[in-house]
């Protein structure tokens, strides 16, 4: 458990004996009480010192001011409430109303959108407890797509994943029969719009990366789970674009120049995290990552504006890839664009 959320467990213990009229309770009897719970709920024991600072901060102006005070019993004291007071009735401050305001007009962005169904009801019981609507127009745009195939699949395939729920998988790829696979799934990812799982193919005995959109039906698989146990997949996106690996390519050290316009964009939004500015005045920017489809998109997408330096290797796909499209366009020969 999170330590806040222990923390959060302490305070209400201490603020239901606080509140209680009909008993005294001394610090060694909240000790015991508040670490009695604790235990119940498999969470380690405080110390006294730790009793006072919860107390301390149950009084402070980052906690809830509460009127904590101790009253004298012979040689012992006992603390409680002042008046009748509770950290679970304190009344919503007006910042905390704008906070709500501004969290209800953003939540209300994902409605409509299958997998965030309980948004429905979360909105309507912040409405109908603090009286809000948030704000009548939208403020903020997230670029999201209510009508992208394969959302139907992401709320069942996250469950998936958490549970650890071998699935089979209807997948139709572009042009092509229908297939169907037993996918372990370990992991989801979200590029360009799209969404892919990843996990282990029990046809292929290797790791596939399913696009959503092009899966027909899912339905659980009444087989043992394969445990991931290869696959550490911060590690596996720290050297790419996108989500494809070519297979026996490594990490290239790739130089990029940009046109003195395009430039400034490039530095306010790096392409990867590798991203370094070699020289400034000249445009010159590097990567270090794996080539693959998604990087040659992204080169292909700034057009005039971007030149590969190295390696030849790209340089070389990406000319190809302009010839084929010029060819498109003027119907010449791959020797006319030949470099001398």
């Amino acid at each position: 458990m999170p330590d806040n959320r222990k923390a959060l467990l302490r305070y209400k213990l201490l603020d239901k004996c606080f509140s209680d009229k009909y008993h005294r309770y001394y610090i060694e009897d909240l000790l015991e009480m508040v670490n009695d719970a604790l235990e119940d709920a498999g969470i380690k024991a405080i110390s006294k010192r730790q009793l006072y600072a919860d107390i301390d901060f149950m009084k402070s102006q980052n906690g809830w001011e509460a009127p904590i005070v101790s009253i004298q019993d012979g040689k012992r004291k006992f603390l409680k409430y002042s008046r009748d007071f509770s950290i679970m009735e304190v009344p919503v401050t007006e910042m905390e109303i704008e906070q709500l305001e501004t969290l209800i007009t953003s939540l209300s962005r994902l409605q409509g959108i299958p997998m965030y169904d309980w948004i429905d009801e979360l909105l309507l019981n912040l409405r109908l407890r603090f009286g809000l609507k948030g704000s009548e127009a939208n403020c903020i745009g997230f670029e999201q797509n209510r009508d992208m195939q394969g959302l139907r699949h992401l709320s069942t395939l996250i469950d998936c994943v958490i549970k650890r729920q071998p699935v089979i998988i209807t997948y139709h790829p572009f042009g092509k029969d229908e297939l169907q696979w037993t996918i372990h799934p370990y992991y989801l990812k979200q590029y360009n719009n799209r969404w892919f799982l990843l996990g282990f193919n029990s046809d292929y005995q290797n790791l596939s990366i399913v696009a959503l959109d092009r899966i027909e039906h899912v339905t659980f698989a009444d087989v043992p789970f394969k445990r991931n146990l290869d696959f550490d997949f911060e590690a596996y996106f720290r050297d790419i674009i996108g989500v494809s690996i070519e297979k026996d390519k490594e990490v290239a050290h790739i130089r990029l120049k940009f046109s003195p316009s395009r430039l400034p964009y490039v530095i306010s939004k790096p392409i990867h995290h590798s991203q370094y500015v070699e020289n400034e005045a000249e445009g010159i920017v590097t990567l270090d990552v794996i080539p693959n489809k998604e990087l040659i998109s992204e080169l292909i997408w700034f057009g005039e504006d971007v030149e590969v330096l190295s390696p030849d290797s790209l340089r070389e796909e990406i000319k190809e890839k302009i010839v084929k499209m010029y060819q498109k366009y003027f119907g010449v020969k791959n020797d006319c664009t030949t470099e001398p």
